[in-house]
């Protein structure tokens, strides 16, 4: 629907370049402490190196658009705010301390970041195999991909034995937001981008 419409185009981007640049993860990054594992940092470092060059390609793209910046809308914001209150009592629930509650969170959001990207680019690939958007999220996706593997991995590895119990409820309870909010940011979305389509056709 929105291959026609730059402006719908713009639209769909500006909600990409909201998440790379750290709407959903900025604060919890924070759960790093000077015990963390230095290969937990290391993993951490270049994700977030990964995600501001993420942002960078967004606004490059965005730029050649002409498209204007805008402030994330609140409901992120919300989704934000109902994930750290429902993970803040496990914070220091876990041996390794807090940063298996950023793994935990990090591995949900990356493999919903791995699904949206790979549709869009799917169907980018399908019609518009040639276009810059499609170079610029095709290599997004890739590194989507290997941070829901590593993030995943990680949060397991930093796991005891005797706590897999709890990071299965935690897990349960991040997925269950993550999904509640997906419901309600992609309908959002969707009138947002159909309206687009509209006003430019009109």
């Amino acid at each position: 629907m929105s291959l026609g419409s730059p402006r719908a185009q713009a639209r769909i981007l500006t909600e990409y370049l909201w998440s790379e640049e750290g709407v959903e993860l900025g604060a919890l990054h924070d759960t790093r402490t000077p015990s963390t594992p230095a290969w937990v940092d290391k993993l951490v470092t270049r994700q977030m190196a990964d995600e501001r060059r993420h942002a960078s390609l967004l606004r490059a793209r965005l730029d050649d658009m002409g498209a204007t910046y805008r402030p994330p809308p609140s409901l992120m914001k919300v989704k934000l705010a109902w994930l750290e209150r429902t993970v803040r009592p496990y914070l220091h629930a876990f041996a390794e301390g807090p940063i298996v509650v950023l793994m935990a969170v990090a591995a949900q959001l990356e493999a919903t970041g791995v699904r949206m990207f790979g549709r869009h680019v799917d169907v980018l690939e399908t019609h518009a195999a040639s276009d810059p958007t499609t170079a610029a999220l095709r290599s997004i996706l890739a590194d989507e991909k290997r941070h829901a593997r590593s993030c995943a991995a990680a949060r397991d590895r930093l796991v005891r034995p005797e706590e897999r119990a709890l990071l299965e409820e935690l897990h349960d309870k991040i997925a269950r937001i993550d999904r509640a909010f997906g419901v309600t940011l992609a309908v959002t979305f969707w009138l947002t981008v159909a309206g687009n389509v509209v006003r430019e056709a009109a």
